[in-house]
């Protein structure tokens, strides 16, 4: 009673607090926002650590007391009031209002969670657009306490990070409210001193913030870790990784030039303050409605844009007032400020892009060959993956080991689809199966439905999806591993391990039986329909049929729900499939059991997958996988020239690694290892038996694209060669089997024998039209395919088309291909790695077009000759050097009339979300002079959006970048 009543004295006393300091703080920031103050919270973390650092501690006393010494203006930093204060921290305010140019700080990037730090990407608030503030907030890099990182702030819980900066701090900006950051100021008085990663938080304040943070392409940074900097080593690596990008930050935006990061050669940095004196004039002529256009760059593959305004003379009045007129022409003007000025948004391009009406409204493809692609698509409605979702990484690695034995790689794509992106809706339409391991709640429970709802078909292995889908079946504990006995089908009397939960109609049981216990009890037999809601309340009706037993209770082992008039498809089962016998190995008795009972456990499983669930299996069994040598083909000079030019990079025997592959070239005395999927012998004087270099060379008839030719039957990813060096302009990479396809994002690209697969390295130099918008050039080589193909003679028809970005499909539903680009910053020069894979002769796991040929044939009655390997091959570099020519000619609007005949997205629409998850429902009406999407709002406001990098569609998830 005493505790109650002394919790409630502190209940009290925390909100008459808050209420005060937030009454207080709320009249501080009334009227001008230039008469505000900075308020802060500064707790003195001056520790011994810091007496062995290489910062001198006088001069951290000195900086850093009255205001961060990242403040423009810390020199004017005056005390103004002590609002509070205990031991070494306090909370004050501070005149004048503190300012921070972040224009050398790095932009915060949303979608992974572990760098800078670990975050759960997210803020919960709905911010007050009347008092939202910036808050810089700053901890100490030396003082890392990993046991503090479970009872840490979460500094996203306060706010929306937009950048960061570390040096002898780690240091944030976050955009919030005044209402939240109350709560934060609270919680740190209280004593919450360490957030993220167990650092130690030395500062709150709120700032003015200027300028806009240097973006960078973080992926090869952005890898998890394989441990969460659990000593202080690891720690130290990872803080000197933070100073070195904030480093070449400050020199990128001092220099007002792209940089690549030398400890990390993948990286760059491509700073905001780019506009210069030219640009300012360019700007000034622009207000006698003269178009503009503003670049900027940021961490893609490539190169991004930001959105630019026609009324420039609104951005030159407003920038006058920004800067003063005696200022703006003596400094480079920020992208940001121009961009932040404006009003009303329209995107301008270098194309020379009508608006939507002069973009072409259809195809000119017949009516009729949509018979044809119908054909093909009838059992084709479904990409071809398999989703695994989990709540166990021994469940999931052994359903994924079971997955790839039975079905192969040629057919399916195996994924693990995390809880996060399960939440979300992209992978609904875009899974052949989905299998669940353990429980997954409510909330992904009721996406479950809706997959079920567009004819998805589902495996839950002892899941709590059961009971979500059928709630009338209720649950009765049972013994914790208990090994019974249950009968599928053929298969009787079979023992495996039933899952700790049995879920059944009623009556409920408390437990199964004891084997000694003579007990032979029915329960009641389920209902044979069940009604679920999906999430607009509307009932389905499922028919449910029991499919296995376990025999003790004769409870049902293994049901199927099937969706009534749907193809959705659901088996339940209460038996653990997914386990692997050598988990119970230390169990004499178990372990025997499960182990005599295996086979019939993947004789289940399969039968499970095929019979009711119609995945198909593998018709033969796996070979082990073969790695061949590769052979340099192309004129002698041309070999010698390359293999010259490398020789500094090679060390010796003619040995270049790249990022995954160790690559010789072997002369005529020279003889390397055996190939692996760590090793190439790439041989330079021999021809291979699986390639015509006479066919491939005859129809070749590029200058430089592809005279250059390394060829292999089988290698991990051709993109393993080119990765990380630049070789030579126009060098392809061709592989007949890929084991370790690549695919955008983090995605898996299948890659059968039949399937043409490419790796082609293009030079740009960065003053080339191309090259100033190098990430059109994926757009580009998507038209060279689709041309290269259509200009045969007789093969006009052929219904080939493209979906943004980087899809290649037959008709709207069925894609056939892909293509993937990464590309590297090497002085002037842009280092394009171009890997394509499109099914030209495989059927598998979807169609190709050399089916599409022989089907066009069979119904138009035509004669069209199959297109071979090394004619494709040929004939699409050709296109690609042809239309990289007609765009650095200055002829773009030939290569648009191209890309918009083929594409399928004419006045279609899609939905979009902010960073703050707003959405809206918008009109594609083409692409911008970087490739992405411009689109029309309800509002008639025209603007372009981004792909949020999920794994499954790109047009299920775009953006509005910020």
């Amino acid at each position: 009673m005493i505790l109650t009543f002394l919790y409630a004295i502190a209940t009290s006393v925390q909100a008459r607090r808050i209420l005060f300091l937030k009454t207080h703080l709320r009249c501080l920031f009334q009227g001008n926002a230039t008469t505000y103050p900075s308020v802060m919270f500064y707790h003195n973390t001056l520790l011994d650590s810091y007496k062995e650092s290489k910062y001198p501690t006088d001069d951290y006393e000195n900086e850093e007391f009255m205001t961060s010494c990242l403040c423009k203006n810390k020199g004017d930093a005056r005390l103004k009031e002590l609002l509070w204060y205990h031991g070494d921290m306090r909370l004050c305010t501070i005149y004048p209002q503190q300012q921070v140019d972040i224009s050398s700080w790095l932009t915060y990037q949303y979608g992974r969670t572990f760098f800078p730090l670990h975050t759960t990407n997210s803020c919960g608030n709905s911010f007050q657009p009347e008092y939202k503030i910036y808050i810089l907030v700053e901890a100490d890099l030396e003082s890392y306490k990993p046991t503090a990182t479970t009872k840490a702030t979460k500094v996203e819980d306060y706010g929306l990070i937009i950048s960061w900066t570390a040096n002898k701090n780690i240091d944030l900006i976050i955009e919030t409210d005044l209402d939240t950051v109350v709560k934060f100021f609270i919680a740190s008085m209280e004593g919450q001193c360490y957030i993220n990663n167990g650092l130690l938080l030395k500062r709150i304040q709120t700032v003015l913030i200027t300028g806009k943070p240097c973006f960078y392409n973080n992926d090869l940074l952005n890898t998890p870790p394989a441990k969460k900097f659990i000593d202080e080593a690891d720690w130290k690596a990872h803080t000197e990784k933070l100073r070195i990008l904030s480093d070449t930050a400050r020199i990128a935006s001092e220099q007002c030039k792209c940089l690549e990061v030398a400890e990390y050669p993948s990286v760059v940095i491509y700073p905001d303050n780019i506009m210069t004196e030219t640009e300012t004039e360019r700007l000034q002529r622009a207000a006698s409605n003269e178009t503009l256009d503003v670049t900027d760059v940021v961490n893609d593959d490539t190169i991004q844009y930001h959105e630019v305004s026609r009324s420039a003379s609104k951005s030159l009045d407003m920038l006058d007032t920004l800067e003063g007129s005696d200022t703006k022409k003596s400094r480079p003007v920020s992208c940001t400020d121009i961009i932040s000025t404006s009003k009303h948004i329209e995107q301008t391009t270098f194309f020379s892009i009508k608006d939507a009406p002069n973009v072409p409204t259809k195809s000119n493809f017949k009516n009729s060959m949509a018979e044809v692609t119908e054909k093909l698509s009838t059992n084709n409605d479904k990409p071809p993956n398999v989703l695994i979702l989990s709540d166990s990484i021994i469940a999931l690695n052994n359903v994924k080991g079971v997955l790839e034995e039975s079905l192969g790689t040629d057919k399916y794509t195996i994924y693990t689809l995390s809880f996060e992106d399960a939440r979300h809706d992209a992978w609904i339409e875009n899974a052949a199966l989905v299998v669940v391991c353990g429980n997954v709640g409510t909330e992904i429970g009721s996406q479950i439905v809706e997959y079920i709802l567009h004819g998805g078909k589902l495996l839950a292995l002892c899941s709590d999806v059961l009971h979500i889908l059928l709630p009338s079946f209720k649950t009765a504990e049972v013994r914790e591993n208990e090994l019974v006995h249950f009968s599928y089908g053929k298969w009787k009397h079979v023992r495996m391990m039933h899952h700790i939960f049995c879920y059944q109609a009623s009556p409920i049981r408390t437990r199964f039986s004891q084997d000694h216990e003579d007990v032979k009890v029915s329960s009641l037999s389920p209902p044979p329909s069940a009604n679920v809601k999906d999430k607009r309340g509307n009932s389905h009706l499922f028919d449910v049929k029991v499919l296995g037993t376990e025999e003790t209770w004769h409870t049902p082992s293994i049901l199927l729900a099937s969706l009534t008039g749907n193809a959705g498809k659901i088996i339940f089962s209460q038996i653990h499939l997914e386990v692997d016998p050598m988990q119970y190995e230390l169990e004499e008795g178990k372990f025997k059991a499960l182990k005599e009972s295996n086979t019939a456990r993947l004789e289940i499983f399969n039968d499970l997958l095929n019979v009711h669930l119609g995945i198909e299996l593998r018709k033969t069994p796996q070979v082990p996988v073969t790695y061949t040598p590769a052979y340099f083909l192309g004129r002698h000079e041309l070999k010698l020239e390359m293999l010259e030019r490398l020789k500094d990079k090679m060390e010796s025997n003619d040995t270049l690694k790249s990022v995954k592959l160790k690559i010789q070239f072997c002369r005529s005395s020279t003889s390397g290892p055996s190939a692996s999927a760590s090793f190439l012998p790439i041989m330079v004087h021999q021809c291979p038996d699986n390639f015509s270099t006479i066919e491939y060379f005859e129809n070749l008839t590029t200058k430089e694209l592809g005279r250059l030719v390394i060829y292999a039957d089988v290698m991990t990813s051709s993109m393993d060669v080119t990765d990380g060096h630049d070789l030579q302009h126009g060098l392809a990479v061709i592989c007949r089997q890929q084991t370790q396809g690549r695919g955008r994002s983090k995605n898996t690209w299948l890659s059968p024998k039949g399937c043409a697969m490419f790796t082609l390295q293009v030079h740009v130099p960065t003053n080339t039209i191309l090259g100033q918008r190098i990430s059109i050039i994926q757009h580009l080589v998507s038209v060279a395919i689709l041309s290269a193909i259509k200009s045969l003679p007789g093969y006009e028809e052929i219904d080939l088309r493209l979906k943004w970005p980087n899809d290649i499909y037959v008709g709207n539903h069925v894609k056939i291909g892909g293509l993937i680009v990464t590309t590297q910053l090497t002085f002037n020069l842009n280092v394009c790695n171009i890997g394509v894979g499109v099914n030209l002769y495989n059927k598998e796991p979807t169609c190709c077009i050399n089916d599409i040929i022989k089907m066009f044939n069979k119904t138009y009655n035509k004669q069209l000759k199959t297109i071979s390997y090394e004619q494709y091959f040929a004939i699409v570099f050709n296109e690609i050097e042809r239309w990289m020519n007609i765009v650095q000619s200055g002829n773009a609007d030939e290569f648009l009339d191209a890309y918009y005949t083929y594409w399928i997205h004419t006045d279609q629409e899609v939905k979009i979300v902010s960073r703050s998850d707003a959405s809206q429902n918008v009109k594609i009406l083409g692409i911008d002079e970087y490739g992405y999407l411009r689109v029309r709002g309800d509002d008639g406001n025209i603007f372009t959006v981004h792909p949020d990098g999920n794994s499954f569609d790109c047009l299920k998830g775009l953006i509005v970048p910020k």
